[in-house]
């Protein structure tokens, strides 16, 4: 049996067809933006740790699929059992020939793409300057 893919149904490009070249360049970027803008947000404030709120401890990027992630590492406080859980908070989704589309994370449990079909400067810039796709804030 062959099955019919709807009219306008949207097809998904495989992890297999990004170049090597573009996820390593955007691997890249993605750490040193990490590693400029977000690690400063992460030195200890022992006044909310010894609180009731969660709290980050890692900013990192990984790539699920054909998108790239920022990603926040959070830990629960010290007076309930020790537990971890990871927020994405913006993704950059390959869409072919050196672009990309750039959502966020809404609160209602979607993504959000508010920028479609960028370079690899244009998200970088946007994520910098647009506090929406921040990982933390």
């Amino acid at each position: 049996m062959t099955r019919v893919r709807a009219q306008g149904a949207r097809t998904r490009k495989s992890a297999t067809q990004i170049p090597e070249a573009v996820r390593r360049e955007v691997t890249r970027r993605g750490e040193e933006l990490v590693a400029r803008k977000f690690a400063l947000l992460l030195e200890p404030k022992t006044s909310i740790r010894k609180r009731d709120f969660n709290y980050a401890v890692a900013v990192f990027t990984e790539w699920r699929g054909p998108s790239f992630y920022l990603c926040t590492r959070y830990r629960t406080p010290e007076a309930r059992p020790i537990e971890e859980f990871v927020v994405r908070s913006a993704r950059l989704e390959f869409a072919g020939q050196g672009r990309f589309h750039l959502s966020y994370f809404r609160h209602t449990d979607r993504w959000q793409a508010l920028y479609h079909g960028l370079t690899l400067e244009q998200c970088f810039e946007t994520i910098e300057d647009c506090e929406v796709f921040w990982p933390v804030t």
